[in-house]
C-alpha cells in the first residue's frame, strides 16, 4: 500500500527507523503527525494554537455570517471573534458542534437548512482474519502501514448478495507481545479450544512472534440517514455542554459485506500455507467517523458544497471527514487532507470575493 513515509529527515521530521511502535507514537518524531510536521511551520507564519479549549457554539453576525466562537477554557467563557470560521472536528465532533450553534436563525442547528447535520453516519465496521505461518515474516519491522493491499472485491457484485465491496489490506502485528496475546485470545477460533496460559504461554508466543499475517477487510458503509448523531439529552461534559449521542447500528448490508470478504480471507491464508487461520475481527466500528455533514451540489440535500463551504452560512466551512457523501473502502485521511487543501487553495485564490464578517 502506498505510505508518506520519510526515509530521510524531512522539514521537522526525522528519518523512519522502522521501530513498528507507530500506533503507540514515534519516539524519533518521524511519523508525520500534525505536531510534528505542521504546527511549527503554522506558528512561525503566526497562527496560535489554544490547547485545553473547548469550543461551545459558532456565532453569527446580523447578516447570517459566522463572526466567531465562544469556547470554555479552564471552566471560563472566552470569545474569539473570526472573520471566516473552518471547522474539523470530524464526524461526531463537526455535528456536535452545528447542533450546539443553534439560533433564531437556526432553531435546528447551524448551517442545518437540510436537516442533514448528524445524519448519514459511516463507520467503516471492519473485520480481520489472522493466519498462523512457519515462515519467520518478520512482521515487527517498519511502518504500521498497508503493508499489501487488494481491490479485487471492491466493486458491487450482486452475486455475492449484496452492493459495493472491501479493500483487503495487511497490517503489521508488530511483534507485541501484548498484539500476538489480543490476537490469539480474541475472535473466533483463536485458543478457545486449546491450552494458552500457564506452561502453554512461552511457547505459544515464541511460535507466534513474526508469524502470523493478518488480512483486514475495511468495508463501504452504506450511507444511511437511522444512522446519526444528535445531541446527548442528559449527558454534558465538564464544561456542561451536552454530549454527543453516537446512534449507529451496522446495516444489513455491511454484515453480508463483511461476512462474506471474511470467508475469503480465511480461503487466503489457507492457500497461501497457513497452518492456523481464524477470524480476529468482525464488525468492529472503526475509527474512520464520515458523512455527517454531506457534500453536494444541491443545498436541500446536502450541507456543503464542492469546497467544504455551508450553503447557508458561506464564511463557514468543514474541512473533515464529514462531509464524504459515502465511506468507500478505503482508509480515508488522504482523501481528508485532499479536501482540506482544495478549500484552503480555494480561499486563498478567491480571497478578494469570499465571504467574510465584518
Amino acid at each position: 500500500g502506498y505510505n508518506s513515509i520519510a526515509s530521510r529527515d524531512h522539514g521537522h521530521q526525522k528519518k523512519c527507523d522502522r521501530l513498528g511502535v507507530c500506533m503507540y507514537g514515534c519516539p524519533v518524531g518521524a511519523k508525520g503527525s500534525a505536531d510534528v510536521a505542521l504546527f511549527p511551520d503554522a506558528l512561525r507564519h503566526g497562527a496560535r494554537i489554544e490547547t485545553g479549549a473547548r469550543v461551545a457554539q459558532i456565532t453569527l453576525d446580523a447578516k447570517g455570517l459566522a463572526n466567531g466562537a465562544i469556547y470554555f477554557k479552564n471552566g471560563k467563557e472566552e470569545f474569539q471573534p473570526a472573520r471566516l470560521v473552518m471547522v474539523g472536528a470530524n464526524g461526531i465532533g463537526t455535528p456536535r458542534l452545528l447542533l450546539m450553534s443553534q439560533s433564531s436563525r437556526f432553531p435546528q442547528g447551524l448551517a442545518n437548512s437540510s436537516g442533514l447535520v448528524g445524519k448519514r453516519l459511516m463507520l467503516h465496521p471492519f473485520g480481520s482474519a489472522v493466519g498462523l505461518y512457519e515462515d519467520d515474516l518478520e512482521d515487527w519491522v517498519g511502518p504500521a502501514g498497508s503493508q499489501i493491499e487488494s481491490m479485487q472485491f471492491y466493486e458491487t457484485d450482486a452475486s455475492r448478495g449484496f452492493v459495493r465491496g472491501s479493500k483487503w489490506h495487511i497490517i503489521p502485528s508488530a511483534g507485541r507481545p501484548l498484539g500476538m496475546i489480543n490476537r490469539w485470545t480474541m475472535g473466533e477460533g483463536g485458543v478457545a479450544d486449546e491450552p494458552f496460559w500457564g506452561d502453554a504461554f512461552t511457547s505459544r508466543m515464541k511460535e507466534s512472534v513474526g508469524h502470523l499475517i493478518e488480512w483486514m477487510v475495511m468495508p463501504e458503509d452504506l450511507p444511511e440517514e437511522t444512522n446519526f448523531v444528535s445531541l446527548d439529552p442528559t449527558l454534558t461534559d465538564t464544561d456542561g455542554l451536552p454530549g454527543a449521542k453516537v446512534n449507529y447500528t451496522t446495516g444489513e448490508n455491511t454484515h453480508r459485506l463483511v461476512d462474506w470478504n471474511l470467508q475469503r480471507t480465511l480461503e487466503a491464508h489457507e492457500a497461501a500455507g497457513a497452518s492456523k487461520a481464524w477470524i480476529t475481527n468482525r464488525n468492529n466500528p472503526s475509527w474512520h467517523n464520515l458523512g455527517t455533514a454531506k457534500m453536494g451540489s444541491d443545498p436541500a440535500t446536502s450541507v456543503v458544497n464542492g469546497y467544504g463551504q455551508a450553503h447557508d452560512v458561506p464564511n463557514l466551512y468543514v474541512i473533515d471527514g464529514s462531509v464524504f457523501p459515502t465511506s468507500t473502502a478505503t482508509n480515508p485521511t488522504s482523501t481528508i487532507c485532499a479536501l482540506a487543501k482544495r478549500t484552503a487553495t480555494y480561499i486563498a485564490e478567491h480571497h478578494r470575493e469570499v465571504a467574510v464578517s465584518s
